[in-house]
């Protein structure tokens, strides 16, 4: 029993780095795109941008990790419906997250090509509200483990 939690364990910390990690790495490439058009981060290096958006991604697939290997393993037998309620509520919570950004205030730069440009900030968020669940999606299958059920 202690060395089947210990591997849980480890593959929600492994699959939840891993994906935080892609995340980032999509977030910063996507923020150092997009900042040829316009830069958004008001003298902000991209190092720093890049550890926050990694300690933001790694913190939501975090959770995303935890609460689909609880689904999974604990108390659902079926791994269908498991991933049928995680999916649907990792896209919920990215759907909020994206109401929330419109609910804001916009944001007052202190540069003037930035503050030209201030509704266009909202646009440039949203799409990187759906990078960690995308990550996540896309590296759950080097990280699935098998429930009771499924090894018969």
């Amino acid at each position: 029993m202690k060395g089947t939690l210990t591997r849980i364990l480890s593959r929600i910390m492994l699959h939840s780095f891993s994906s935080g990690l892609l995340s980032a790495i999509a977030c910063f490439f996507y923020a150092t795109f997009y900042y040829t058009l316009v830069d958004f981060s008001e003298g902000s290096s991209k190092y720093i941008i890049f550890i926050s958006f990694f300690k933001n991604c790694l913190l939501s697939t975090t959770l995303m990790s935890i609460i689909y290997y609880l689904l999974k393993g604990f108390l659902l037998k079926r791994g269908i419906l498991a991933d049928l309620l995680s999916g649907l509520l990792f896209s919920a919570a990215s759907v909020a997250l994206v109401f929330y950004v419109l609910k804001m205030q916009d944001p007052v730069f202190k540069s003037e090509d930035a503050q030209l440009f201030v509704d266009f900030y909202k646009g440039f968020l949203m799409p990187m509200l759906f990078f960690p669940i995308l990550a996540w999606f896309t590296l759950k299958p080097l990280f699935l483990l098998k429930t009771a059920s499924e090894n018969k």
